[in-house]
């Protein structure tokens, strides 16, 4: 497999994987996403908007896994212009919440985690990933005919999907140095 097949391929399903994970993160927690858009003060209608939201993240992500069991790259390069699109609003969004100081919670999934310029990065790799796929549709490798390759990709794209879906909270900085008690000094 070429490279930039490899790359293309990667990309467009570690984008799909994320936008499934982010829907079930959603949807198991409903009320996470209104609470934490009514943090922010920003939009209006907080309920509404995340219903907009977790339903444009659910159908994008039904139209990638079908985008994905085609040769067609028409749906491909949909996909992956509507996941730049959405994955650049929402790093838009992160960025204005952090500049303006509103950074309460982010809303991306079950846990609380602030808005920070992690959360940020996380959505521009995203849209950069969903650009990368929509340039690259052909090269594509589908998942109906199973082989070598697609283990490949499937494998680089989990592993993909979860070290960005856990970034912000893995790169989270504790509001304080983190102190030792004198019962808690090793030897």
């Amino acid at each position: 497999m070429p490279v930039s097949a490899l790359l293309a391929s990667v990309a467009a399903y570690t984008v799909t994987l994320t936008l499934l994970v982010a829907t079930a993160e959603h949807l198991s927690r409903p009320a996470a996403l209104p609470r934490a858009l009514a943090a922010h003060r920003v939009l209006p209608a907080p309920t509404l908007t995340a219903a907009v939201v977790v339903t444009a993240e659910a159908l994008l992500a039904g139209a990638g896994v079908v985008a994905l069991a085609t040769d067609d790259p028409r749906p491909r390069v949909a996909v992956g212009l509507a996941g730049a699109a959405l994955f650049g609003l929402y790093a838009g969004y992160g960025r204005h919440l952090v500049r303006t100081g509103r950074a309460g919670p982010c809303g991306c999934s079950r846990l609380e985690l602030p808005t920070s310029g992690w959360v940020v990065a996380r959505a521009g790799i995203l849209a950069g990933l969903a650009l990368v796929g929509a340039v690259r549709p052909g090269s594509i490798v589908g998942w109906p005919t199973p082989d070598a390759d697609l283990a490949v990709v499937l494998l680089a794209a989990a592993t993909f999907t979860a070290l960005l879906w856990h970034l912000p909270a893995a790169m989270r900085q504790p509001a304080g140095p983190a102190r030792l008690t004198e019962g808690e000094l090793p030897g």
